[in-house]
């Protein structure tokens, strides 16, 4: 798709929405599955939606400014509120499905939230109790709550039996926020994220500038990863939308592979974990295979050996895995359908290995890198310059330097306007207009970045060496029995692991000689100071109901070592 400047002849996302849809009234625009068969809503439904429930908040006595809370799956009241929300000058909050009350009662006195949208019966019940303190006006739902409470209750088939009764004159400028995203919080409270029209806007010339040399427009896209995150935020939503593409919201994660084959997507943004499920249940499908097992693994050196570009018999390498191609490739590929372009990978560090893996069975991720406050795209591999290992070039409109202690620096349109009421915060994070990242990584020659890991994580030991443990723990997870790694040595002489087994595999026996064999070919690609001396065993897995994991799967690693103190003193001791 080549960049057109034409497509942002806007300068909201409310005027991104209405200017795209001025032509495709009746074309599909969001899929939902309703009755087991996915049913089409137009962009004309849409944009009728939209100026209802705009009106309606209007009605309401929503004023500039005022946050609204959408806690509920990805559907597609959820891309209706959102547009409406900012339509009626509001600011959208989303929350996460899986919010307990307390995280709730924080979202809302924080943002001081005015209204609320809830999609389900359940969410309510989970949603109410945290609404005794707040400011919260006015409840709508997306399904019909029967609770006695009807009365403050409004469900949101109601507002589409409304007529339009005044066009909407709220003037909306580029320098408005358009949503606060709470950050997920490994460390600490979560902090509202401001984002503006202008950043987003910005974000999407950026992102779309990826695909700039391929066709890249008439997209199907698979919307999965929660809409309350903004990776999913801008590339479930709003790149759809200038790529003309249709949005298909996945029934859940069970039936997610299902939908894909229903589906046929032409793309797929993920996190590194989904990719690390696939890969996992490959390789087991093999496992008990070994004859297959050897040919297949052929294959994936042969593939390997062309993504490399090893020169050396080439012809006769490419000759060969052809033929692979037909037995294995194929076949794998079309677990995502039949008609996927690439993948794309954000929302933390992917594997090399797996990265690779995936390449030579012909399936091309593109790993990028981003953050809530950049909104949220920094960099991405391109389709025809990926660059397996770095997190690809940055994007247009983003300038990248490295500090001299190594953090990652970012300037550009895209940043943040601030953290939500919190200017202590927001003065320690962008100094000199270059918002500091907390991330530690490199540049390359062609200027390619590498992530080596958060600043806050890096180890430094006993003796004075500085070691960063998200390289080792992604090393760990290229086994399936494993289901996370936790790296420790902050203060200690030397590395140790907590390693979390698969659910699946606690109760084997050999899984303990198993961990010992992978340890030692682990341990063979590292440095002296890198080497894991010791282990942890813990036949269990971390879990975001738990604790443990942050609404976007990331581990909360302070909180792991509290609970494993004692276990860990022992091991040094």
């Amino acid at each position: 798709m080549k960049n057109n400047l034409n497509k942002f002849n806007w300068e909201t996302l409310p005027e991104l929405f209405f200017n795209e849809s001025k032509t495709k009234l009746d074309k599909p625009l969001l899929w939902y599955k309703i009755n087991n068969e996915f049913k089409p809503y137009s962009w004309g439904l849409i944009k009728k939606r939209i100026e209802l429930l705009a009106n309606k908040l209007l009605s309401l006595g929503i004023k500039k400014g005022d946050k609204v809370i959408i806690v509920s799956e990805n559907n597609p009241n959820w891309f209706i509120t959102d547009f409406a929300i900012m339509l009626a000058g509001g600011i959208t909050v989303p929350a996460y499905t899986t919010y307990t009350i307390k995280d709730h009662e924080y979202l809302i006195k924080d943002s001081n939230a005015k209204f609320a949208f809830i999609s389900n019966k359940k969410l309510f019940l989970n949603f109410l109790p945290a609404i005794k303190n707040g400011k919260i006006k006015s409840i709508f739902s997306y399904e019909k709550i029967n609770l006695g409470l009807n009365e403050n209750i409004i469900f949101i088939e109601d507002v589409w039996k409304g007529k339009i009764k005044k066009k909407i004159n709220i003037k909306v400028n580029k320098n408005d926020p358009a949503c606060i995203i709470y950050t997920s919080g490994t460390s600490g409270k979560p902090k509202g994220v401001v984002l503006t029209h202008k950043s987003i806007r910005s974000n999407l010339i950026g992102s779309l500038d990826i695909f700039k040399n391929i066709n890249f427009y008439n997209e199907k896209y698979i919307s999965f990863l929660p809409l309350s995150h903004s990776y999913e935020h801008t590339a479930g939503q709003f790149i759809p939308l200038l790529t003309s593409s249709e949005i298909y919201y996945a029934e859940n994660l069970e039936k997610l592979f299902a939908n894909f084959k229903e589906i046929n997507p032409t793309y797929i943004a993920a996190v590194p974990r989904f990719y690390e499920a696939i890969y996992k249940k490959i390789i087991n499908n093999f496992s008990n295979k070994k004859f297959l097992e050897k040919v297949f693994k052929i294959n994936l050196e042969l593939g390997k050996k062309i993504y490399l570009n090893k020169k050396k018999n080439i012809f006769f390498t490419k000759i060969i895995k052809f033929f692979f191609k037909i037995i294995f490739d194929n076949k794998i590929k079309k677990i995502f359908g039949n008609n996927l372009k690439f993948l794309i990978s954000g929302g933390g560090p992917l594997s090399y290995d797996i990265n690779i893996f995936f390449e030579s069975i012909g399936i091309k991720i593109l790993q990028g890198y981003g953050l809530t406050e950049t909104s949220p795209t920094v960099s991405c591999n391109r389709p025809e310059l990926n660059k397996i290992g770095t997190v690809g070039q940055p994007i247009n409109g983003i300038s990248v330097k490295i500090a001299s202690d190594g953090e990652i620096l970012i300037k550009g349109e895209s940043v943040m306007k601030e953290y939500f009421g919190n200017i202590k915060e927001t003065k320690n994070k962008i100094i000199n207009n270059w918002f500091h990242t907390g991330d530690i990584g490199k540049l390359d020659k062609d200027n390619f970045l590498t992530i080596t890991d958060r600043k806050k994580d890096l180890i430094v030991t006993s003796g004075g060496d500085n070691i960063a443990p998200q390289k080792i723990e992604n090393m760990f997870s290229s086994v399936d029995f494993i289901s996370q790694t936790v790296i420790f040595g902050d203060n200690r002489p030397y590395l140790i692991a907590l390693i979390f087994i698969n659910k699946d595999y606690s109760k084997k026996n050999n899984v303990n000689s198993e961990i010992a064999d992978h340890l030692k070919k682990i341990n063979k690609n590292l440095s002296t100071i890198e080497k894991v001396r010791k282990y942890i065993l813990i036949k269990e897995e971390l879990t975001q109901s738990s604790g443990f994991l942050t609404p976007t799967m990331k581990i909360k690693k302070k909180k792991v070592f509290e609970k494993y103190k004692k276990e860990i003193d022992d091991l040094y001791n």
